[in-house]
């Protein structure tokens, strides 16, 4: 499945809804597999980001459908990049 990489600042409103958080990870993590889309790892650091989340989805609108739902909630503004494992880059080194 291909591989995504989230990069995510909360918003005002979930600053202000911070002691919230436990209960939403776990939401976000049930929205996200009702589309199919599997969270392999959450990290919330320190910097440019508040959170970084590495995920697997079916294609890009399972993800995008994923990321519509949590993101209307309005409590994470996302950046998603489209990520490779060392051994898909391998391959695709080797076609060219």
């Amino acid at each position: 499945m291909p591989l995504y990489v989230m990069l995510g600042n909360f918003t005002q409103k979930r600053i202000e809804t911070i002691k919230d958080l436990p209960h939403g990870i776990s939401e976000s993590k049930e929205v996200f597999e009702s589309f199919g889309v599997e969270v392999k790892e959450l990290i919330f650091t320190m910097g440019r980001y508040d959170v970084v989340a590495i995920g697997e989805a079916p294609d890009e609108e399972a993800m995008s459908k994923a990321l519509l739902s949590w993101g209307s909630r309005g409590l994470l503004r996302t950046e998603t990049l489209t990520g490779f494992t060392p051994e898909q880059m391998v391959e695709m080194v080797k076609q060219i």
